[in-house]
């Protein structure tokens, strides 16, 4: 047998407010309604609480109908209710014709200093310029803002900074630069395809947006930013950054030209520490925080580290690129040190570093022995590593950076004592070899072909 559920207690029974007549200028200043009870909010008992017969609460609807309810934010009338924000362009109009400039982050407590009016969407700039990512460019096209906007927060705060912005592209990054509210943006554009994207933007947030076209290989930044910027060496960082989402066939040479900026204090670094934050491909960025024994150890991972503080920070897949690259895209911060692990020059250091990885595989005194001539290698390789306290059985990525240190300090005082060592160069000793060699095979053929 089935059970009915006891009904609930008795309650008193409150009737409903009377109602007031509107005022005659009721459709344009709207009174707000008055507060409902404690009791007129709780379910009346009186209406009916059999299945099939129940509607809204507080509601006499048919039994098996449901009261269609109103638009929410709107009034029976169709009016909007007293308070309520009718959104026009890009600004709110209040219904008594009071104006408010809009601010997407008021509703968190927060007040946006600067927000981008409504543009394109990034892919719409790129339909409407017909742009197309050219491959012996190595261009891929970040189009995802949530993306650009965590690259961008990699960089610290950028309030009233002064920013440097490698390759835009359609704008992607650049338009999170924008609202995160920066004093000056420089970007540097090589492909002349985006100019009139860059300049969309550039009109959208008038006089922060500096355009150049032109190579970063070849872009003189001395004089990109401001002089009152300027920090000595041993301050903070000053409040300028470099950001970027390298192409792959520039970012390796580029990140070794300014890691020679580093070393020599000047470029971008005349300012101060300036940091940077880049994309590289995941293997590369692999290599530039390699630890030592590690697989991905190179010569990246010694002429950075001993200049620059160096954070693999996230990995973007490449499926967000268009379009999609063979490999992950990883961001790179990079902060310039106070004082260099290995006190040399540049050069110097880039020379030992890079012999050493001359034979990745094979025992690190291979590689050290192409610093000196053929006449004298055996010996002076012997010297250097005996003077070095490095054990030449050791593969180079094995090698600490106290190693190359030790390496780089010994060899700087043999190049002291023998100044045309520095000079020497292995490659270019293997190439007159051969053109030693190439002069008897011409000679040769000439002689069968005078014969025939």
């Amino acid at each position: 047998m089935r059970h009915r559920r006891n009904p609930p207690p008795a309650r008193a029974y409150e009737p409903p407010l009377p109602l007031t007549p509107r005022p005659a200028h009721a459709h344009t200043q709207h009174p707000p309604p008055p507060a409902p009870s404690a009791a007129r909010r709780m379910r009346s008992p009186l209406l009916p609480e059999r299945h099939g017969q129940r509607g809204r609460r507080g509601s006499t609807c048919a039994p098996g109908r449901r009261k269609r309810r109103p638009r929410r934010g709107a009034s029976r009338s169709g009016a909007a209710p007293a308070g309520h924000r009718t959104r026009v362009s890009s600004s709110w109009f209040l219904p008594g014709g009071k104006e408010q400039e809009r601010c997407p982050m008021a509703a968190r407590g927060k007040v946006a200093a600067f927000n981008l009016p409504p543009l394109p969407t990034v892919g719409e700039i790129i339909k409407l310029f017909r742009l197309q990512a050219q491959k012996q460019l190595s261009q891929n096209f970040l189009l995802d803002l949530r993306l650009t906007d965590k690259i961008v927060r990699q960089a610290g705060k950028l309030k009233n900074a002064h920013v440097c912005e490698v390759g835009p592209g359609p704008g992607g990054i650049t338009r999170s630069i924008l609202n995160a509210d920066v004093e000056q943006l420089l970007l540097v554009e090589k492909d002349p395809r985006f100019i009139p994207g860059l300049q969309m933007l550039s009109e959208a947030a008038p006089g922060k947006v500096r355009i150049v076209h032109g190579d970063i290989l070849t872009f003189k930044m001395e004089k990109a930013f401001p002089k009152h910027l300027k920090k000595n060496w041993e301050d903070e960082p000053p409040n300028i950054h470099i950001i970027g989402n390298l192409p792959f066939s520039v970012s390796t040479p580029l990140i070794i030209k300014w890691l020679e900026n580093v070393s020599k204090k000047n470029g971008p670094f005349i300012y101060g520490r300036t940091q940077m934050t880049l994309t590289f491909q995941k293997e590369v960025a692999e290599r530039l925080t390699a630890n030592t024994g590690g697989k991905q150890r190179s010569r990246l991972s010694i002429m950075s580290q001993h200049l620059c503080t160096v954070e693999n920070r996230f990995v973007i897949p490449g499926q967000a690129f268009v379009p999609k690259p063979e490999v992950d895209v990883a961001v790179v911060h990079f902060t310039p040190l106070v004082q260099p692990k290995i006190q040399q020059p540049f050069e110097l250091v880039e020379k030992v570093v890079r012999s050493a990885f001359q034979f990745r595989r094979k025992h690190c005194f291979r590689g050290i022995e192409t610093l000196f001539p053929e006449s004298e290698r055996l010996k002076k390789t012997e010297e250097l590593m005996m003077a070095a306290d490095v054990d030449p059985t050791l593969r180079p990525f094995q090698l600490s950076m106290s190693h190359f240190r030790n390496l780089c300090n010994t060899y700087r005082k043999m190049c002291e004592e023998d100044p045309s060592l520095f000079a020497y160069n292995y490659r270019e000793e293997l190439k007159q070899k051969k053109r030693q060699h190439l002069p008897k095979s011409i000679s040769q053929t000439e002689q069968t072909e005078e014969e025939n």
